[in-house]
């Protein structure tokens, strides 16, 4: 029941916030209905990367500080973006996590706007944002990457508060395999901390759940159904907001679907949107231009976040 205010509340405010839900541009759909339910990184930046030709290093009113070790993984850094103190309270936290099928992705390429458009956007709401690597497949399978999602929640409980952030606050955000990673998370206690599992909500986008990648989750269909997310997930009693696009992956449209029903039928319906003329990549490329088709509902989602 819970879940469910949780959604009618979203859409409530939704029409009544001061926050513009301005849709694609149409150049932009367009050229998103051309790539069609592909993954194409490079044809889908080449969309929005204009959109952000005036976010140069340093940043206006940011402190970025970036790589901090959070393990002894190469892989295992993460950056944290704040804004400028303001009296009060400390700030709400939101981890982003990649997509990358658990094999490729990065929290910044040098030269990309991606995905520091997400901490910047971050940080012009109040929040404290983190965007965080963490070890990939083949080298790294399950656990692995598990395991770097709950060191990151223990490092925000010791060391957030150095930047702002109000480590009791705290909301995980990810896409594709992040969002899978989140599910995972969320649902295996093994992961949790003697804190429990240390977060305010969850924010899943375009997830693949019950298809996990094989390199990453094994081939065993017996161990591959105890390492995927979505029974483990129907136990969570944090809000959730789960969302897939128009014209994602067949396998994201499917998975989105699937998630909701599983969690619905179990009584713990999350908060679900399918963003109008978006693909796979280009929901989170948008974040910070005044395309706000998704932006506008996750800070929705995100400011009832208590």
């Amino acid at each position: 029941m819970h879940h469910l205010f949780f959604v009618a509340a979203l859409f409530a405010l939704t029409g009544a916030s001061s926050v513009a839900l301005a849709q694609v541009p149409p150049e932009i759909a367009e050229g998103i209905r051309k790539i069609g339910p592909i993954v194409d990184a490079t044809g889908t930046a080449k969309l929005y990367a204009p959109l952000f030709a005036s976010q140069k290093e340093p940043y206006s009113d940011v402190t970025a500080v970036r790589d901090i070790a959070y393990g002894t993984d190469p892989l295992q850094k993460l950056d944290v973006f704040a804004g400028a103190p303001t009296p009060g309270a400390a700030k709400p936290v939101v981890v982003y996590l990649h997509s990358g099928g658990f094999e490729r992705g990065d929290k910044h390429a040098a030269g990309s706007p991606f995905f520091d458009n997400i901490m910047l956007w971050l940080t012009r709401q109040n929040m404290v944002g983190v965007n965080v690597n963490y070890r990939l497949a083949p080298k790294h399978v399950w656990p692995a990457a598990h395991e770097d999602l709950a060191a990151v929640v223990r490092w925000i409980q010791a060391n957030i508060g150095q930047h702002g952030g109000d480590p009791d606050r705290l909301v995980l955000w990810g896409h594709s395999a992040g969002a899978d990673l989140i599910a995972g998370y969320a649902g295996h206690p093994q992961f949790h901390g003697p804190k429990g599992h240390g977060v305010k909500a969850a924010i899943m986008l375009s997830g693949y759940y019950e298809k996990g990648v094989p390199a990453y989750f094994g081939t065993d269909p017996a161990e591959r159904e105890k390492r995927l997310s979505t029974e483990g997930l129907k136990k969570a009693t944090i809000p959730l907001f789960v969302a897939r696009t128009e014209l994602d992956t067949p396998t994201a449209v499917e998975q989105g679907e699937a998630l909701k029903k599983g969690l619905c039928d179990a009584g713990r319906c999350p908060t679900y949107v399918v963003f109008k003329d978006h693909g796979h990549l280009s929901q989170g490329y948008s974040v910070g231009t005044t395309d706000t088709s998704v932006s506008g509902p996750i800070l929705e989602f995100l400011r009832m976040v208590k």
